[in-house]
């Protein structure tokens, strides 16, 4: 059954929804032996609160998810990125300058990241002897972890030197500090967790904050993009929103732009940017469905799947279709995470939710209210198949 698997990898998402809808949507997948690929796939709602939630304390990562994360549109990208660095570390690295300079940070980030996926659909010893070696996407993943390294210790001891000579170690109150500062300089004495003075710690949680800010956002945005130049009329009804109830930008009338705000979730339910989440139990035990798990076992819930199942969603799941998050007076219709998993759920939800609707849709408003975007005829779309859903050729797009 291995060899079916691997040979679905370049559909993964779709043929994992196929099997998931038609095995009442939990799966088991056991591995050859000694593979430590026994993998129960599941979408269904009930165990995804059990897991995430109400028994989170017995599904951590797991000690196999630490051994495959020993590491933990282009324009779009650029913007995400240039932003993000200047908001996390203070610096500026001009990757939107005329001259368009390479990202290597880019590249590192896709390495890494397939790398990652692709562990968790081989043999542990199989992933292992390639990265000792270094080849296939072992090698490009090794690659970008020395790129983030490099980065990453260039901006932090920069930032040290900075904190010696006082010229970001005294703040007045209310003065916006970057949130490597922040780290480097407070007091630790409550947190025992926070090591500011250990560069792995920092380069740890200022990749994590990059990575989430840059490659999530930029993925659903150009998802988002594209559904939109497949649906031109829920296009029309974005922009006559944005003209309507915010005819000069302002932060504050973000909030009035319900419909595009119901675009946004149809995207992040259709194409998440994290497509699927992996857990591990720390002791035996039966999930809501009556599926016996134990720590040999690898518990993958698929995002991309779950917003695909016409259990959850109804007969029309795969439709792009932002009515269905307002409600009939006009207001935001809300979904439990467990239903609508895009952030996560539970103890583990992510920080940066309102952030990234903050940014998806500051984006989205000023491209529509001032261009009509068009999707290059005969571009091809597909996924890669990764741990952060990107497009294999990015979106080519006109804009008039």
């Amino acid at each position: 059954m291995l060899a079916g698997l691997l040979l679905q990898v370049p559909r993964i998402y779709d043929w994992i929804t196929e099997v998931l809808e038609a095995t009442d949507m939990t799966f088991c997948f056991k591995g050859p032996y000694l593979s430590g690929m026994d993998i129960l796939l599941t979408v269904d709602p009930v165990n995804i609160h059990y897991i995430l939630s109400s028994n989170f304390a017995n599904y951590p990562k797991g000690m196999e998810f630490k051994k495959i994360f020993e590491v933990v549109g282009d324009l779009l990208q650029r913007f995400l990125f240039d932003t993000s660095l200047i908001l996390m570390t203070g610096y500026d690295p001009k990757c939107l300058s005329i001259e368009m300079p390479k990202v290597e940070f880019g590249d590192a980030v896709d390495g890494v990241s397939d790398g990652v996926f692709y562990r968790h659909v081989k043999p542990v010893f199989l992933w292992r002897l390639q990265y000792w070696i270094g080849v296939g996407v072992e090698k490009r993943l090794k690659r970008g972890l020395a790129v983030f390294d490099e980065l990453l210790e260039k901006i932090i001891t920069v930032k040290r030197e900075e904190i010696k000579s006082h010229e970001t170690q005294h703040h007045s109150r209310g003065e916006a500090i970057d949130v490597l500062t922040y780290y480097m300089t407070m007091d630790t004495t409550e947190y025992k967790y926070l090591k500011p003075s250990d560069n792995k710690f920092i380069k740890d949680t200022i990749l994590g904050f990059l990575i989430a800010a840059r490659d999530t956002t930029s993925s659903a945005l150009t998802w988002f993009f594209w559904l939109l130049s497949k649906n031109p009329e829920a296009m029309n009804k974005i922009r006559q929103e944005v003209n309507k109830k915010m005819p000069r930008f302002d932060p504050a009338d973000l909030d009035k732009l319900v419909y595009l705000h119901g675009a946004v979730c149809e995207t992040l339910r259709l194409y998440p940017p994290v497509p699927f989440n992996h857990k591990s139990p720390a002791k035996p035990d039966v999930l809501p469905s009556g599926h016996k798990v134990d720590e040999n076992w690898k518990i993958v819930i698929s995002m991309y799947a779950l917003g695909r199942m016409k259990s959850v969603w109804g007969d029309d799941s795969e439709d792009f279709r932002p009515e269905r998050w307002i409600s009939y007076s006009g207001r935001l219709k809300y979904e439990p995470s467990y239903k609508f998993l895009a952030f996560n759920a539970g103890p583990r939800a992510c920080l940066g939710k309102k952030l990234t609707f903050l940014q998806m849709k500051t984006v989205a408003a000023e491209i529509i209210r001032n261009y009509d975007v068009k999707v290059v005829e005969g571009h091809k779309t597909e996924p890669v198949p990764s741990v952060l859903f990107r497009m294999q050729h990015g979106l080519k797009v006109s804009y008039h």
